[in-house]
């Protein structure tokens, strides 16, 4: 059974970045900033695996596009919205998977 950690890393004046992570990968959710997310890899020896943005508010995707381009981790969001986020962005909708962290 695999074991995970979630970190919930404070960012901007009031929200949170989920981070998720087994030891070794990690899984960002809705990076508002990409400098915590930066932070937290560093300090766990951490490879970011992808990024996941829920919807389009800058406070939920204004880091994504920076930790794309500094680790060329995939970036996954709904296709139901249109984000302002790194390409390519691998669209999502309910019933879709997303193969991270060694998860179906």
């Amino acid at each position: 059974m695999q074991t995970f950690t979630l970190l919930a890393l404070p960012a901007l004046s009031d929200n949170y970045i989920w981070l998720l992570h087994d030891g070794r990968q990690a899984l960002a959710v809705d990076p508002g900033q990409a400098a915590p997310v930066q932070r937290a890899l560093a300090q766990g020896g951490l490879e970011l695996a992808g990024i996941l943005v829920t919807h389009h508010h800058a406070d939920h995707t204004g880091g994504a596009a920076a930790l794309h381009a500094a680790t060329g981790a995939p970036v996954f969001g709904p296709a139901q919205v249109s984000l302002p986020s790194p390409t390519p962005l691998t669209l999502v909708q309910g019933g879709d998977a997303v193969p991270l962290l060694g998860l179906p």
